[in-house]
């Protein structure tokens, strides 16, 4: 509880002191119930772990529900700082942070850019702050250099930078010619 309410409070101050408190709450959109006891646009909020950066959270408006303890986000953007010094970009529509957990979820056209040139489309991605996991159940388009893939499912181990696809996985490479050409292979 005392996580989350430093979390409450850092994004309250940083929230006041860009001025881009919401002096009314969006409405609500059909058949949602707007119940929000805070809202917010321009929402920013770092996670630290032993003195560095471990995720930046950004949002264009953030609603946060005490009784659930979450915030409703849109216009998502989600940087993971790894110790590489590398980063993974996420974004997308619409998502929720749980304010207890500091698990999120995205939504809506999630488009996700991860080291080395390869970047990830899928409909929704959860990223489970425990495990240090970002996964998805849906399908997924993937490029990289010279490659593409799709399955139906995948995830990211973070702290091991490796993807596991699964499920009708489908993968297609392309392979360039050598640079060197001092030594080309001629078919016999």
């Amino acid at each position: 509880m005392l996580g989350f309410l430093l979390v409450l409070s850092s994004v309250l101050a940083l929230g006041i002191w860009k001025g881009n408190t919401e002096k009314q709450q969006p409405q609500p959109s059909a058949g949602e119930v707007s119940d929000a006891e805070m809202s917010l646009t321009d929402m920013e909020y770092t996670e630290m772990q032993a003195g560095k950066r471990s995720w930046t959270l950004r949002a264009h408006n953030a609603r946060y529900f005490q009784g659930e303890q979450k915030s409703l986000l849109t216009a998502v953007r989600l940087t993971f700082f790894l110790d590489s010094g590398e980063e993974i970009h996420l974004e997308s529509r619409e998502g929720v942070l749980y304010a207890g957990t500091k698990n999120i979820e995205l939504w809506g056209g999630v488009r996700a850019h991860f080291p080395r040139g390869f970047e990830l489309n899928t409909d929704c991605a959860v990223y489970d702050h425990n495990q240090k996991v970002i996964y998805s159940n849906n399908v997924l388009e993937a490029a990289g250099p010279e490659v593409q893939v799709s399955g139906n499912t995948w995830k990211y181990r973070i702290p091991d930078r490796m993807a596991i696809l699964e499920g009708n996985v489908r993968a297609s490479m392309v392979f360039f010619p050598s640079k060197d050409n001092s030594n080309p292979v001629r078919p016999q």
